[in-house]
């Protein structure tokens, strides 16, 4: 009888000890609250890297994506035992476009579609409710868990299709985009603060790498988080018709000064550049005399691609002179199909040109 009264005591103290052990906090009172967000973000090309090029020569496409998840709403309570519960809302952006020559051959998408080829979200931007849980360890390591599920409505190239909505917050790698999410909980001076500012290197074929940044904060004040998305311009056409005159002095990739006057408007600039310069995605080729060309504007989304025939003296004549004449069947995916003619001339370090457009419809 005393032997199984004393396993009895055993048990019970066990127990005590296990049920004492669960009710201690496991991390730092101060930790312990209401947390809101001024910001919590994850975005996508919008550091320089919109515009991705893929294959080569008439068959080189460029594509421009920018992409956008932003809580609109965060609220999330952390308890004595490091347990996250936490909810709010996203806001989605996805923008996207592509272009290459044979675009050309594909009249029901660019007659269809402002802008050709392109990839949105319904409406522009989308909204979710977004619940989520995790846990605090002592050391102020955070895991958290959870991405809306309701499927958003995305267009791709004229069709309607499910997007799966995706993370504000940073995953462990690209492998685990749907979590689990880490972060660090530190002590700002007295405040208990969540602070990221990093980047996940995807190198996907339309996204190149994400941007997440946030800052989230125990206070019992309410925080509106800041979210908002400037879309592209709407593509304009500044004219049916232009004409431009052009010269540049100096060798190209080392000093280079290049004026332009526009004789529609009279405006003229002239710019300095020293060493190679940057230039937007754009392919130009020939076959004898057959010519093409594509060239891609990140500003806003649009296009141009041209076909046509051309005269280079350079293959034909000897001497140092050379003269370039071309008269191409031009689509701007804001101005819609025209007649492009471009003539340069030049010898050594100097270069004078024109090239002129009318354009007979009227785009977008």
């Amino acid at each position: 009888m005393k032997a199984q009264q004393i396993i009895a005591g055993l048990v019970s103290l066990a127990l005590l000890s296990r049920t004492l052990a669960a009710a201690t906090p496991t991390i730092p009172s101060a930790w312990v609250g209401r947390y809101q967000a001024k910001g919590v973000k994850a975005t996508s090309g919008m550091d320089g890297d919109r515009v991705t090029t893929i294959g080569k020569g008439q068959g080189q496409t460029s594509l421009f994506v920018q992409t956008q998840a932003c809580a609109t709403d965060f609220t999330m309570e952390v308890d004595a035992y490091g347990n996250i519960e936490g909810h709010g809302r996203i806001m989605y952006v996805y923008q996207g476009a592509a272009a290459n020559l044979l675009t050309m051959a594909l009249p029901g998408a660019v007659a269809n579609v402002p802008g050709g080829p392109a990839m949105t979200l319904k409406d522009g931007k989308q909204f979710r409710d977004w619940s989520f849980n995790g846990t605090v360890s002592p050391d102020g390591s955070v895991e958290i868990n959870g991405v809306p599920n309701e499927y958003m409505d995305y267009l791709n190239v004229n069709r309607w299709e499910k997007h799966r909505p995706w993370s504000a917050l940073p995953p462990t790698d690209k492998g685990h985009m749907r979590g689990p999410f880490r972060v660090t909980l530190t002590m700002q001076g007295k405040v208990p603060t969540i602070s990221v500012d990093q980047f996940l290197q995807l190198d996907d074929a339309l996204i190149k790498r994400v941007h997440y940044t946030a800052h989230i904060y125990r206070t019992d004040d309410t925080e509106k988080p800041a979210c908002t998305f400037e879309a592209p311009p709407p593509q304009k056409c500044p004219a049916t018709e232009y004409l431009q005159t052009n010269w540049k002095v100096g060798k190209e990739g080392v000093y280079t000064v290049q004026s332009t006057r526009d004789m529609k408007t009279g405006k003229s600039t002239q710019e300095t550049k020293v060493g190679r310069q940057p230039k937007p995605p754009s392919w130009e080729g020939n076959m004898n005399m057959l010519i093409g060309s594509a060239q891609f504007n990140p500003t806003d989304g649009s296009y141009q691609m041209s076909m046509g025939i051309g005269l280079d003296s350079g293959e034909l004549l000897p001497g140092p002179l050379k003269v370039s004449e071309k008269v191409e069947l031009i689509y701007d995916s804001a101005c819609g199909f025209g007649i492009k003619g471009t003539a340069t001339a030049g010898s050594g370090l100097a270069e004078a040109g024109v090239e002129g457009a009318i354009f007979l419809t009227k785009g977008p």
